[in-house]
């Protein structure tokens, strides 16, 4: 094992031999451009791989028409190479950044046995389709990735296909966990009670940007969303101020659509217990909120807030809208969550987390 001496000295001869790289430059063609991004590269420690000035999201929205077929053929060709991980990020950037379909790039993954992820499948048409509720009968070892493909089609005869799992649950349903009608959740929409599909989350997107120079700092502009403030309450657990993780003003047009008829709804929880176990909070419409009784301890809690304290820079939500989508997969490059507001009980799905967002 090299000495302490030694490994400075060498991380000096990196530092000093280093050199900036930019696999960019010169190239103008954003095609070409988002090859380069999506292309695996080795470490080296004496490169310093610089950056693009725009991320794949801000070129995929930029794309034209055959702009976007050019992205498509290629993510074949890379699957008829067995380049499945390469391909697979190429095509969930056309789904979620784009409104683009994506046909014969689908047909490839498909006939690849590959059915995950799910929202790949995203309007899918009735032949592939199909093949999937064929399957799904007969393939046990996939069967969970093709139902969530079929989830995501969602269509009208999808639903009525999960609709009559409800009510006559097939043979294998006691092989998966959960009951099928359950993985509707998956795609962001439920079964109502007369088997009609109901979204669980309002198909318009905004973006939230960032406002003030931080919590306490400066306070936020009005807005129709404020996200990640500090308030004055503190948690009864570890003594730290509570975070209002949504501020909602229920009289801009923004939120209307969630039909709540007070002025304010807040959503706060702790930022420090909330990581050991599930936390409640009372809420009222008029911007009122309460630790809630039905709270119980986690088994493993520290006995107070850590020392070590961390700065989140409040959030507010813009009037520009952008894809609906955009954050419906994790490991696509986008920092954003995407929360649904549904009725009744005012029930609050987190769909993902991450550190900057959008409300959906």
């Amino acid at each position: 094992m090299p000495s302490e001496e030694t490994r400075v000295g060498e991380e000096g001869i990196i530092l000093q031999n280093r050199k900036d790289v930019d696999r960019y430059a010169g190239i103008m063609d954003p095609v070409e451009i988002l090859k380069i991004m999506h292309a695996p590269r080795k470490y080296n420690p004496l490169e310093n791989d610089l950056p693009y000035h725009k991320s794949a999201q801000e070129l995929y929205h930029q794309l034209t028409e055959a702009e976007l077929e050019r992205m498509e053929i290629y993510a074949i060709t890379l699957i008829d190479r067995e380049d499945l991980d390469q391909a697979e990020t190429i095509l969930l950037s056309l789904v979620c950044f784009t409104n683009a379909r994506f046909g014969r790039g689908l047909e490839a993954f498909f006939q690849n046995g590959k059915y995950y992820p799910g929202i790949l499948y995203k309007d899918a048409g009735p032949a592939i389709r199909d093949e999937l509720i064929h399957r799904v009968d007969n393939d046990s070892a996939n069967r969970s990735h093709l139902l969530l493909a079929l989830v995501w089609i969602g269509d009208e005869e999808v639903i009525r296909l999960f609709a009559k799992w409800r009510q006559n649950p097939p043979r294998w349903a006691s092989e998966l966990y959960v009951p099928p009608e359950n993985y509707t959740l998956e795609a962001g929409w439920e079964l109502d009670h007369d088997g009609r599909k109901r979204l669980l989350f309002h198909p318009e997107s905004y973006q939230f940007i960032i406002c003030g120079e931080g919590i306490g700092r400066a306070e936020p502009a009005q807005s129709a969303v404020i996200a990640l403030k500090t308030h004055d309450q503190v948690c009864p657990w570890c003594g730290g101020k509570l975070m209002v993780l949504f501020d909602y003003n229920l009289q801009d047009p923004l939120v209307e659509f969630m039909k709540l008829s007070g002025q304010q709804l807040r959503i706060a929880a702790c930022m420090h217990c909330n990581c050991y176990g599930t936390v409640f909070m009372k809420v009222e419409l008029d911007g009122g909120y309460s630790w809630s009784e039905y709270n119980t301890v986690p088994d493993f809690l520290p006995d107070k807030e850590p020392n070590e304290k961390f700065t989140l820079r409040a959030l507010q939500l813009s009037e520009r809208l952008v894809g609906t989508y955009e954050g419906a997969e994790w490991t696509l490059e986008a920092p954003i969550s995407q929360t649904a507001v549904t009725r009744p009980g005012f029930r609050m799905r987190n769909i993902l987390h991450a550190p900057a967002a959008q409300i959906q």
